[in-house]
């Protein structure tokens, strides 16, 4: 009867057209975010309220990426909804800068004690933009021209980059030009035209970090963050602190000490750090292993799917969901200069969290049509 059971199990695990992996994975991430924001919002007036807030955009976001995986992702492939959603995230863009500036930035939607990002949108809505306008260019025959293919896409990136970086958000913008990059690349754009827009990239970076004194700070405490530990390198050293006093096994959950009062946003910018800290390093290591399960399912979705459409939604998600989880555990190691970015489907942030769950689901509908 056992042995019945599991043949049946394992055949009902066979039938099913969308990746299983991917959607444990994910749903995972979201469950072990949700207990560690619980335990990183301690030090915090209210951890219960983080704790509920959680709850609340992880349940919505589970629907939608229930939603989406039920969808055919070949609808979005429509010059009127690409369009559409290009002009409703430029207006929200926009919008942003009518309502108050929060830590000197201008980042987020606010409404009766809610917020969300616009920035985060932004991200799904360049990935589709890309690989319906790629894959039609494709066909097309077009890749080579530069006029036809680079410009446009460039200039579509360019306007979405501005207004973030506007904000400001410099690491939001980085994240759209990785993904830009390297969807342009798996497209088969000829290198020598990415190379052609290296130079001014580069320059527009430097100048970018140069000319603003709390960027260039940031660069410098990367450097040598013990040079100044109680002003610019202060949360750099929290968070190797708090990484190094977790050891293998780490303090226990709850436990953490840099949470209190010394590591600056523990429930999300620097999550990774009490992970550290709590779990330890084998903790911290299955949850990097996590991502590079999400990676791979992504990765093979994408290599699976009917058509160059679908290949480059998955490549353009996957790599802007664990592009951020790279970016923002390097932030935690000292690996990258320090920057305000989550860690998809863990840190606290509802737009963060419920953006990542809708392209999990897409990649899901498109694991399920893979060949």
């Amino acid at each position: 009867m056992v042995q019945r059971k599991r043949k049946n199990l394992l055949k009902t695990v066979e039938e099913l057209r969308w990746d299983l992996w991917l959607a444990v994975t994910t749903i995972g991430l979201v469950i072990f975010g949700v207990v560690m924001v619980y335990s990183a919002s301690a030090a915090t007036r209210s951890p219960h309220k983080f704790l509920l807030a959680q709850i609340a955009w992880a349940t919505l976001g589970l629907i939608v990426m229930a939603l989406l995986r039920r969808i055919d992702y070949h609808h979005y492939a429509q010059p009127g909804f690409i369009y559409g959603f290009l002009i409703i995230c430029v207006i929200l863009l926009l919008i942003v800068f009518l309502f108050p500036a929060v830590n000197g930035a201008h980042r987020w939607l606010t409404f009766k004690g809610l917020s969300a990002q616009p920035s985060e949108l932004a991200k799904i809505a360049l990935v589709i933009f890309l690989a319906w306008f790629l894959s039609e260019r494709g066909r097309d025959g077009e890749l080579d021209d530069f006029w036809a293919t680079v410009a446009p896409a460039t200039v579509v990136m360019g306007i979405l980059g501005l207004l973030i970086l506007k904000e400001p958000d410099l690491g939001t913008t980085l994240m759209l030009g990785g993904i830009f990059i390297i969807m342009m690349f798996a497209a088969g754009v000829p290198l020598r035209h990415l190379l052609k827009l290296s130079p001014f990239l580069l320059l527009a970076v430097i100048w970018l970090v140069v000319r603003v004194a709390w960027r260039w700070d940031r660069v410098k405490s990367f450097l040598d963050p013990e040079s100044d530990p109680l002003g610019k390198g202060y949360q750099v050293l929290q968070s190797l602190i708090a990484v190094g006093s977790g050891g293998l096994h780490g303090l226990g959950f709850g436990q953490s000490k840099q949470k209190f009062s010394f590591l600056i946003a523990p429930q999300s910018d620097f999550i990774f750090a009490v992970i550290a800290e709590e779990v330890g390093l084998v903790g911290a290591a299955t949850l990097v292993l996590a991502y590079g399960l999400l990676l791979w399912r992504g990765l093979r979705a994408g290599r699976r799917a009917p058509d160059r459409l679908g290949e480059l939604i998955a490549i353009g998600l996957t790599t802007g969901l664990v592009g951020q989880a790279f970016f923002n555990i390097s932030v935690a190691l000292n690996l990258l200069p320090a920057k305000g970015i989550t860690l998809p489907f863990v840190s606290a942030g509802g737009s963060s969290l419920l953006v990542a769950l809708a392209a999990a689901g897409i990649l899901l509908n498109i694991s399920e049509q893979g060949k």
